[in-house]
């Protein structure tokens, strides 16, 4: 006697919905981190001016190759800096929330052609912020993301690294889906 089992009714198609769904849903709230944390800087006004003060008493403890660097490159150019600092924050925010946006809205009636630029800004942003992260970890002197912290009052792992993790795999799940979408699309066109 065969026992029938009951299959989940859902296709690939739509577990692939919810999967994108879940990615750019993610994507959204990366960049409207990034948004938010940009547009405060800029609403402050003297986020560019005290950089460079706010640089010297946040590594005036440290050591090593970073400290050099801010000592000898981002201090003198504190100005410079903070608002490259603005501007690239605002930017990432508005090109992964843009995209997003885009992408739940309509993503199955853009073409091929918009979909892999949409996922290739999505994936340029998203490294573009994990280049940003991985400045503010090392300019706050933490230590490596995976290690325990000495304050059991401090957080597990620090936002910065987290954001670090997080658009590294936006930008890698981004760039294998521009590689699999062009090569349904080969496929599609030798059929």
């Amino acid at each position: 006697m065969q026992v029938a089992t009951r299959t989940a009714p859902a296709t690939f198609s739509a577990d692939m919905r919810l999967l994108a769904k879940g990615f750019f849903g993610l994507q959204f709230l990366v960049g409207y981190e990034w948004l938010m944390s940009g547009l405060s800087k800029a609403l402050a006004g003297d986020f560019a001016s005290g950089l460079a003060g706010t640089l010297a008493d946040m590594t005036k403890d440290q050591t090593g190759w970073y400290k050099s660097f801010v000592d000898g490159v981002a201090i003198p150019n504190g100005t410079l800096f903070g608002y490259l600092v603005m501007v690239g924050e605002v930017s990432v925010g508005l090109v992964l929330v843009a995209t997003a946006l885009a992408a739940l809205g309509a993503w199955t009636r853009l073409d091929l052609r918009l979909r892999t630029g949409l996922l290739g800004f999505v994936a340029g942003a998203a490294l573009i912020g994990t280049f940003m992260s991985l400045n503010f970890h090392l300019a706050m002197g933490a230590t490596a993301p995976w290690a325990i912290s000495p304050d059991p009052n401090d957080q597990g792992v620090d936002l910065d690294s987290l954001m670090m993790i997080m658009q590294v795999v936006l930008a890698s799940v981004s760039i294998g889906a521009i590689v699999w979408l062009r090569r349904a699309a080969g496929d599609l066109s030798r059929s």
